[in-house]
C-alpha cells in the first residue's frame, strides 16, 4: 500500500464515484513507485461491482492520464496479464489510452499476485469471492430514450436498445422486451433477488406497477441500481418480508440516498445516532448549566 498515493486518490475528482473507488483500489495494491498488479476480478470483489465495469473504468482512468496500463507477455500458451503505473502526482504519463506491450518472457516473470490469462485479459487473482450478495452494478447497460420518446406508466416506449451485460436467463418471468420502460427495473431486481434467494420474484400486475412507479420516482438511469442494491440491505424488517416491492417503493428516496452513498441505515443503526445526539444534546445542556451557574456565583461574590 502507498499511503501517498492513496491520499492522492481521494482528493482526485474523477466524475464517477465507482470510479473513484477502482482508483482508489489500486492505489491500496500499489507500490510507492505506483506499480500494481490485481486482476480485474480481484478489483471487482473487492470493490463489489462487476468486472466489465472494473475495465470500462480502468480505460476511462487511463484516457484520464491518471493511470498507465501495460501488458506483461510470456507463458508457454502466449499468455498475457496487466500491469498498471498509477500517475496522480503529474508525471508525464504516455499518451492517454496507450497500452504498451512489455516483459516478453515466462510464465515465472509474471507478476506474483496475478496468474496469467488468454487473451492479453487479468486472470482471476488468488483471493476470490465467495459472497452470496447480489450484484451491485445493474445487469443492463443504460438505455437511452430517443429523441421526443415519452415515459408513459405501464406501456412499451421507444428506448434505443443496447445489448444486456449478462445473459438473461430464458425462465426469468416477468418482460422479455428490452424497450420495455420496466424491463431494466425488473432484471436487476429479479437477478439480484434469485441470487439472495435462489428463486425467481413473482411477477404480475402489481409489481409491473411498483416498478412503474419506481422508474418515475427515482428516474431510468438510476432506478435499475436502485433495485438492485435493496436487495443487499439487510434490515431485520426487510429480510423478513424477503425484500418485497412494497417495501422498495415505500423507501424508494431512501434507498436511492443509501445506494448513492454506499451508507445502510436500519432500526439500530438509527437509535445509535440518535443515542449519540442525545448524549451531545445532554453534554452541551451540562455546559450550558455550568457556564450559567458560574456566571451566577461570580454575580453574588461582586455584589455582597
Amino acid at each position: 500500500m502507498s499511503m501517498g498515493l492513496m491520499v492522492a486518490a481521494m482528493k482526485l475528482r474523477v466524475g464517477n464515484p465507482l470510479r473513484k473507488l477502482v482508483l482508489i483500489k489500486l492505489a491500496d495494491n500499489a507500490s510507492d513507485v505506483g506499480e500494481c498488479w490485481p486482476s480485474y476480478q480481484h478489483v471487482a470483489d473487492q470493490c463489489e461491482i462487476s468486472k466489465r465495469s472494473v475495465m470500462n473504468h480502468i480505460t476511462a482512468l487511463c484516457e484520464a492520464g491518471l493511470l498507465r496500463k501495460e501488458i506483461r507477455k510470456g507463458g508457454p500458451k502466449g499468455n498475457s496479464s496487466n500491469v498498471y503505473f498509477l500517475t496522480l502526482d503529474g508525471g508525464a504519463p504516455p499518451a492517454p489510452g496507450v497500452v504498451q506491450q512489455v516483459h516478453q518472457g515466462s510464465a515465472a516473470d509474471s507478476p506474483p499476485s496475478e496468474s496469467p490469462a488468454p487473451g492479453g485479459s487479468a486472470g482471476a487473482a488468488p483471493r476470490t469471492s465467495h459472497s452470496s450478495e447480489p450484484v451491485m452494478e445493474p445487469v443492463i447497460e443504460p438505455i437511452t430514450p430517443q429523441a421526443g420518446a415519452e415515459v408513459v406508466m405501464g406501456q412499451v416506449v421507444p428506448f434505443a436498445q443496447q445489448p444486456p451485460r449478462i445473459e438473461i436467463p430464458a425462465d426469468m418471468p416477468g418482460p422479455k422486451d428490452q424497450t420495455c420502460k420496466t424491463f431494466k427495473a425488473w432484471a436487476n431486481y429479479a437477478m439480484a433477488y434469485r441470487k439472495r434467494y435462489q428463486c425467481w420474484p413473482v411477477w404480475n400486475a402489481t409489481a409491473g406497477g411498483i416498478l412503474g412507479k419506481l422508474v418515475d420516482r427515482l428516474g431510468v438511469e438510476v432506478a435499475h441500481s436502485v433495485a438492485a442494491y435493496y436487495l443487499t440491505i439487510n434490515d431485520a424488517r426487510v429480510v423478513n418480508d424477503c425484500h418485497s416491492l412494497n417495501n422498495l417503493i415505500a423507501k424508494a428516496e431512501a434507498y436511492h440516498t443509501q445506494w448513492a452513498t454506499g451508507r445502510q441505515m436500519n432500526g439500530r443503526t438509527a437509535r445509535q445516532i440518535e443515542d449519540t445526539q442525545a448524549n451531545v444534546n445532554a453534554a452541551q445542556e451540562a455546559s450550558r448549566s455550568i457556564l450559567e451557574g458560574g456566571q451566577a456565583n461570580a454575580f453574588l461574590r461582586r455584589n455582597r
